[in-house]
């Protein structure tokens, strides 16, 4: 059920008007249009065993489950960094965290003129900027209506640089530069340029939750574009495709769930039931946002993404749940735990049902992908095109390099994969560990002695992929 205030919005007309299917039924005849529509959906520190289709026994994901039945789950799957702001640049601009624009949650450096510091005076934060192409520009370029529901966390304190700005056509959710509404009960919330309260929320209540409202946004806006069309040259209406990228919150922390009761019966800490009702609640959205596409006919043309930001955090406190299963590392680290992420695509009639891959992937690889996908051009990526892996038209690509670079207090770790070998390095100043993922996914052994020359070639892979950044310097 939708809030008052989100409500009122809808009535008002700002920009959420929701039409009825029996209404776009009634306006046929017309046709898909020839690009398939994407939905990215987006989870936030979801661990990658914290879903029954990889593995979970205890935390209950019907829809996710029956999305990897109906499509391709991913196995090798790595986030773009292990931490929020970074990976999500990487996805949204298909560059590493060597070339990538944002490389931290904070820079070390005074950052861009006109940057504006955090509440404190110390946190500092970079924005993406004009120059910066995002997978919205991509789309967009290419026809797509583009929408972004939801959580950005690229736009530093620069009121200029948020999603509307950055390639988008439509948002609806939170900013950086608002800390009122970065939270799962937001008492205040943007409606593309529109700030709102929410009168649910005020005073430190908790009347709407916020996994529920993004779900309603995602519909509405899937209702309204199912109804968008345009005349081709014969006459004939067709259907706008459109780019949703759906990025919740869930199971971030403070996990302030709406209500814990299919697990209380458990035998959970509460903590844990806390955390599991979080992805169970984003799993029920999930499929809400799912059975529209279906009743509005969109479903057969809609590839669907579903992904985590990066690994599952040890801020949640866990007890007894294990987000990140017997990988190493948590959000944070560059070890598996903190990079290796679910993964699910789905496109009916071109990824075959029930689909496993163990593809070694990231998300600078979703940039390349897309644009295959689309017909756009994607010069200068970092990524790969997975559409031959997803259609089943060739093989996986195991000797191919992957890269990350995260930012300690001084000084930056590094890590490379290749084919089943993972190369890491803590600090500049550390020696290089070395796994082998295919006999030790676990990471418990280093076997940099053993492989003195397979070990040189990974570090100067690292070496040429790390481009300086006046915003994250390598200092030592």
């Amino acid at each position: 059920m939708k809030s008052s205030a989100f409500s009122t919005i809808l009535t008002a007309g700002v920009g959420l008007t929701a039409l009825l299917p029996s209404v776009l039924k009634a306006a046929m005849p017309q046709r898909q249009a020839s690009k398939p529509n994407i939905l990215f959906i987006l989870a936030d520190d979801l661990g990658y065993a914290d879903l029954g289709c990889y593995g979970n026994k205890v935390i209950q994901t019907p829809v996710i489950d029956r999305l990897s039945r109906e499509g391709m789950r991913f196995i090798d799957f790595y986030a773009g960094a292990s931490v929020s702001s970074p990976s999500r640049c990487c996805l949204m601009t298909g560059l590493h965290t060597g070339h990538s624009r944002i490389r931290g949650n904070t820079c070390r450096t005074g950052g861009l003129e006109g940057d504006r510091e955090g509440v404190a005076g110390k946190v500092r934060r970079i924005s993406l900027q004009p120059e910066d192409r995002t997978m919205g520009d991509l789309l967009r370029g290419q026809g797509y209506r583009t929408c972004l529901v939801n959580k950005w966390h690229m736009d530093g304190f620069d009121t200029t640089a948020g999603p509307l700005d950055r390639g988008f056509d439509e948002f609806y959710g939170w900013l950086i530069y608002e800390p009122r509404s970065q939270n799962f009960y937001p008492d205040v919330r943007w409606n593309n340029r529109i700030r709102y309260e929410i009168p649910a929320n005020q005073n430190g209540l908790h009347g709407d939750h916020n996994t529920d409202r993004s779900t309603d946004e995602a519909i509405a806006f899937l209702q309204r574009m199912a109804g968008k069309t345009g005349k081709t040259g014969s006459g004939e209406m067709v259907r706008q495709p459109f780019f949703l990228y759906l990025a919740y919150n869930a199971p971030h922390v403070p996990l302030d769930v709406k209500d814990r009761k299919r697990y209380e019966q458990s035998g959970l800490p509460e903590t844990d039931q806390s955390y599991a009702a979080l992805i169970s609640q984003m799993d029920d959205g999930i499929g809400r946002v799912l059975q529209t596409l279906k009743d509005l006919g969109l479903s057969e043309n809609t590839l669907v993404v579903f992904a985590s930001d990066n690994g599952g955090a040890t801020a949640a406190k866990l007890e007894t749940l294990k987000p990140n299963g017997g990988f190493r590392g948590w959000k944070g680290e560059l070890y598996e735990g903190g990079l290796r992420v679910p993964v699910i695509v789905k496109w009916p009639g071109h990824i075959k049902p029930g689909a496993l891959s163990d593809q070694p992937a990231y998300f600078p690889d979703f940039f390349a992908t897309f644009g295959a996908l689309t017909g756009a051009s994607v010069k200068g990526t970092d990524g790969i095109n997975l559409l031959p892996v997803l259609t089943g038209k060739s093989k996986p690509v195991y000797n191919r390099f992957l890269y990350w670079e995260q930012f300690p207090r001084k000084g930056i770790s590094q890590a490379v994969r290749y084919g089943d070998w993972k190369a890491v390095r803590l600090q500049q100043t550390e020696p290089w560990q070395l796994f082998n993922l295919k006999t030790d996914p676990a990471e418990t052994t280093d076997v940099a002695s053993n492989y003195p020359k397979l070990l040189k070639k990974l570090a100067a892979f690292a070496g040429k992929s790390h481009v300086e950044s006046p915003y994250w310097p390598a200092e030592f």
